[in-house]
């Protein structure tokens, strides 16, 4: 829903209320270091709350990179992983992945495997793999990615490049399992590295709107003491017996 002031409401798929406009895209969403066409923004907009996306909980982000054969300003939109998996939890026949690497052992002969363990001496790491499971279908959607093709030579791709090859393979069987949930939408590291910028925004403790203060808490005022009346003597105490003490309350 967007009102006359070009906020989106809605609701992620992680279950939290999401606001945006296109001055919170702009100033905590877009990477890169250019400014975003007012109409991708509104595009970006609307894939988010089409997709559930909660971009400041991190689940996706906009990079915008200067092209410089065209002399425009494009971007795309970069979705986390988390995002992937967790999506894909949600869709009613899944049953479970798989996903790994694929080295060459001293031998030459390739290997497929699970997890990302490779002998850095003995072993060349060439690729990842993975399977996505789903009880409708009788196949699993697989897909296999070469890291010569995706290593972006910086940041993780140095020291974890088995995990982020998996993670490529990981996010690419997904896409190819349930296009309809990620058509159009991708992990940053499927992308070229020109075109991503090196540390997405985290807008954590900033608010889209400002909450409304509490009210100071008004101290009642002290009753004021009553007023103290001389009634005069105590007649009840000569009704009681005390005798005495009425007569001397008593001004004969």
């Amino acid at each position: 829903m967007t009102d006359e002031r070009g906020l989106v409401r809605y609701q992620a798929s992680d279950g939290s209320e999401v606001k945006l406009t296109p001055g919170i895209v702009q100033r905590y969403i877009v990477t890169g270091g250019q400014r975003v066409d007012d109409r991708e923004v509104f595009a970006f907009m609307a894939k988010c709350q089409a997709r559930g996306l909660n971009p400041l909980a991190g689940d996706a982000y906009m990079t915008a990179f200067m092209n410089k054969s065209t002399g425009r300003v494009e971007a795309s939109v970069i979705v986390s992983k988390d995002y992937f998996v967790r999506t894909a939890t949600q869709q009613p026949g899944f049953d479970g992945l798989r996903a790994g690497v694929v080295v060459v052992d001293r031998t030459g002969a390739i290997q497929y495997r699970e997890g990302c363990i490779v002998g850095r001496s003995t072993e060349k790491l060439v690729g990842g793999w993975a399977e996505v499971y789903d009880k409708r279908r009788g196949h699993p959607s697989r897909a296999e990615v070469s890291l010569e093709e995706y290593d972006q030579h910086r940041s993780l791709w140095r020291t974890k490049p088995a995990t982020m090859i998996r993670k490529v393979a990981l996010v690419q069987a997904l896409r190819e399992a349930y296009p309809g949930a990620y058509g159009g939408i991708y992990d940053s590291d499927e992308m070229p590295a020109a075109r991503v910028a090196e540390v997405p925004p985290v807008p954590a403790g900033d608010v889209l709107e400002a909450p409304e203060p509490e009210p100071e808490p008004v101290e009642a005022p002290e009753p004021e003491p009553a007023p103290v009346v001389d009634d005069g003597p105590d007649e009840y105490a000569a009704m009681e017996g005390n005798y005495d003490e009425a007569a001397e309350a008593v001004d004969f």
